[in-house]
């Protein structure tokens, strides 16, 4: 549709001018008046709700030198009122950052901003989702200064978060549970914290201490799973399916607690849960989640309808849709059409790096390793430190003894990106065994198996390395050890 541009008439500009003029009768009379001066009048005579269309139309076309105009021109027109302002910051947030950050620093300079705690606060929240977190926590520590308040120490501990100030962080997480003990949201972030420092004893004890809030035992049961105490963790789920009978949940809970009771095997409660789920911001992340549990049940016709139709919506649920129609096709023993489908996903999102890993893998499993590497390196060649396309790589060609020094160099790279990573790990591992440092070998693989109860590959290895340093009695008890884990092997 053509754009239409409404002209101002000439003669409003020249009532505007001398409008102005009149305003200041100690200014001599054939000065010009100043740009804000003009700026000023233009916003008046326009008034607020054409400012707001001006500045979204600009938003939208990207014509940020003039939005920049038009959001000068709101914070003249706003005063004192919060809603104005609200709408401000709205608006700021789809600026470019530098752009941005200049008007926030002229807009805390208004008197109405200086004198509000409350819009100083608000803007802190604006300057975060800029990035600018230094600049907000600048500000959002003259706010406390000012009145230390739950809500504005809960921001700053979260802010602390994003800065990886965990110390800082945590010292106001535990002031704010001083102030509210029994507080959801407290708890859960604290636990968050100390679980990934490490420390989950000291998280377990606060969730053992609220298990009447279904958020924290569900928080509970997540870390019982991360400690391998399944069966502990099937236990809380039984207490939490009651709390929730009580509670009306809302679709991020039942689409939570759905996958919490696929992992544990509890598939008539999950998919009951998932299937009340009808929002349509929520609905693909739910029909993702019962095609699992279809696919659990054998019910693989039923599963791929699902997962069929999530992949006709949008792109970040239709990838994960087609990579787990593949692993349902690979589950059947039926390659060709787990290749079809990654062709077919990859003609509909080109060069996507998570399905042409998908489809490597593929490659790996039919022994077509030059396939493989080729899918790999042109994830490398847009993601050249894609830390599980390198390690991939450096495994495959470790494993059939090829390039072991290349092999060497991305398994290091990867490991040092996600060191902590159980496939990177057993890379590591095997990627010594076979340059023969055994001693180290043993030490990765032994990190590799540990708290792993879901892949018997970095066990095997294991096994492979202790009989080559002569150690039979302990790969005995591994195997033994791999087959209670194990069974179906």
């Amino acid at each position: 549709m053509k754009k239409i541009i409404i002209k101002k008439p000439y003669f409003l500009f020249i009532a505007m001018t001398l409008v102005g003029c009149q305003s200041n009768p100690n200014k001599p009379p054939h000065e010009e008046p100043t740009y804000d001066e003009v700026l000023d009048i233009e916003t008046m005579a326009m008034g607020w709700t054409q400012l707001q269309q001006n500045t979204l139309n600009n938003l939208r076309e990207k014509n940020f030198g003039q939005a920049h105009v038009n959001i000068k021109q709101m914070m003249t027109f706003a005063g004192k009122d919060s809603e104005k302002w609200e709408y401000i910051r709205m608006a700021l947030v789809s600026m470019p950052s530098d752009l941005a950050l200049e008007l926030i620093d002229q807009a805390l300079d208004k008197p109405f901003i200086k004198q509000s705690l409350a819009e100083q606060f608000a803007f802190t929240r604006v300057l975060t989702q800029l990035k600018a977190e230094d600049k907000a926590l600048e500000v959002l520590n003259q706010v406390i200064k000012e009145d230390k308040t739950p809500e504005f120490v809960y921001w700053r501990a979260r802010l602390y978060l994003l800065m990886e100030q965990e110390d800082l962080a945590e010292k106001d997480y535990k002031w704010l549970l001083k102030q509210e003990p029994k507080n959801t949201d407290y708890l859960s972030q604290y636990v968050t914290l100390l679980n990934f420092l490490g420390r989950n004893d000291e998280a377990m004890s606060l969730l053992q201490d609220n298990e009447e809030d279904v958020d924290l035992l569900f928080r509970q049961i997540i870390l019982l799973i991360q400690k391998d105490q399944e069966n502990l963790a099937v236990k809380k789920l039984g207490h939490l399916k009651v709390l929730a009978k009580d509670v009306e949940l809302t679709a991020d809970q039942k689409l939570e607690i759905g996958e919490l009771a696929f992992w544990l095997k509890d598939y008539d409660y999950s998919m009951a849960l998932l299937q009340e789920v009808k929002s349509g911001e929520h609905i693909n992340k739910a029909k993702l989640l019962m095609a699992n549990v279809l696919v659990e049940q054998g019910q693989y016709d039923r599963a791929s309808v699902m997962y069929h139709q999530v992949q006709n919506g949008p792109e970040e649920h239709a990838i994960t849709a087609y990579q787990l129609e593949i692993e349902l096709y690979r589950k059947q023993g039926d390659m060709q059409a787990a290749m079809a489908t990654a062709n077919s996903g990859l003609r509909m999102f080109k060069n996507d790096t998570d399905l042409l890993y998908s489809r490597a893998m593929l490659h790996g499993a039919l022994d077509d390793i030059h396939a493989l590497e080729k899918d790999l390196q042109k994830i490398l060649q847009s993601d050249p430190q894609n830390p599980d396309a390198m390690n991939a790589l450096g495994y495959t060609w470790a494993d059939n003894d090829i390039n072991l020094d290349q092999a060497y160099d991305y398994i290091k790279q990867a490991h040092e990106q996600k060191p902590n990573d159980k496939a990177i790990l057993d890379s590591v591992g095997w990627i010594y065994y076979k340059k023969g440092d055994l001693d180290k070998a043993e030490k990765y693989l032994r990190l590799a198996i540990e708290n792993n109860t879901r892949d018997a590959e970095s066990y095997h290895h294991l096994i492979e390395v202790l009989e080559k340093q002569g150690n039979n009695s302990e790969a005995g008890k591994l195997k033994a050890r791999v087959k209670e884990l194990f069974p179906e092997m």
